[in-house]
């Protein structure tokens, strides 16, 4: 008889190992184990199939051959087949390729080798749907005594795909300004304490670009706000036009922008790039068959010539970017 992997919890373990002992050898053969009388048998197996047949979870048993033995039915029904029809089917007969050779099969062969058991989250997407889903999944090992190897694993998961996807729309919110849609002040700092933190000051060099308009208070005073706020979604939308697609553009609040040049950042290329941003937004605004001109002052700091810290770069960067106002 087998006994369970101690590290795992031996509930879920027993739901299931009991439902696969009754189809392979019947209730009689179970019934003569010293694990509990017929009365309690009975009693826990009703539990067991109450389990089974209600939870929101998934269950399966994978055999050391990698082929199933026991499907729950939320398990079948989730990835659109029949429990009976994946009996001796393998993962991959089920799984799209990517998520089988990249998610499903390293993890299975983790828990087999190493007899102990496998948590992890992933997107996986079935054979035959263009839906993905994303899961709790964990893996427990049932080691078998006798044997003294993994015999198989029990197969436990979670589908928590409306709140992964509910987590990605309020980082997103959380990241983004919203009225231009672009990264907000948050993303900026901590993009650049990120870049700061693993920054070689010998070889990598990145630079910011402070940007603020000149007359958008006049344009406010004169349209409205509500004109105010579509030249800023425009303004946001001709500056990320004009960087690189590897660079960043955030609003840094009100009329103030900055773009952040990632990589390779010289003097040459934030001219370029300043120069490209004096041309897009000398172009006239139009509402209503007005044009609106605004300017636009820009301010520089290059990491590590003008400081190793963010703070230190930012303010660096706005204070040309002030001396350049009034110049």
């Amino acid at each position: 008889m087998s006994v369970f992997n101690k590290n795992s919890s031996f509930f879920l373990q027993l739901v299931i190992a009991i439902q696969i002992n009754i189809h392979r050898m019947g209730t009689h053969t179970w019934s003569n184990c010293a694990i509990m009388n017929t009365d309690s048998f009975n009693f826990m197996q009703e539990i067991f199939n109450t389990v089974l047949k209600n939870s929101l979870d998934l269950f399966a048993y994978i055999d050391k051959n990698q082929k199933y033995q026991y499907v729950s039915n939320s398990y079948a029904q989730f990835y659109g087949h029949k429990a009976q029809s994946l009996i001796n089917k393998s993962p991959q007969d089920i799984f799209e390729s990517l998520t089988y050779e990249d998610k499903i099969l390293p993890n299975l062969n983790k828990c087999l080798t190493s007899a102990l058991p496998i948590n992890y989250k992933s997107w996986v997407k079935p054979k035959g749907n263009n839906e993905e889903s994303f899961l709790y999944i964990t893996y427990l090992p049932h080691f078998s005594e006798e044997h003294q190897e993994v015999v198989g694993i029990i197969v436990i998961a979670k589908d928590v795909t409306k709140f992964k996807r509910a987590e990605t729309l309020l980082a997103k919110s959380a990241n983004t300004d919203a009225l231009t849609n672009i990264p907000n002040r948050l993303f900026l700092t901590n993009k650049l304490n990120e870049l700061s933190q693993n920054a070689n000051r010998h070889t990598d060099r990145y630079a910011i670009l402070f940007c603020d308009l000149d007359g958008f208070k006049s344009v406010n005073d004169k349209y409205g706000h509500a004109v105010g706020d579509r030249i800023l979604s425009q303004v946001a939308q001709r500056l990320k036009h004009e960087i690189r697609e590897e660079d960043i553009i955030a609003r840094y609040g009100g009329d103030e922008f900055v773009i952040l040049i990632t990589d390779r950042a010289s003097l040459v290329t934030i001219n370029a790039i300043r120069n490209k941003i004096f041309s897009a937004i000398s172009q006239p605004f139009q509402f209503s068959g007005d044009n609106i001109n605004i300017g636009i002052s820009i301010g520089s700091a290059i990491y590590p010539d003008h400081g190793t810290e963010p703070d230190d770069l930012l303010i660096k960067a706005d204070a040309e970017m002030y001396s350049s106002k009034n110049s």
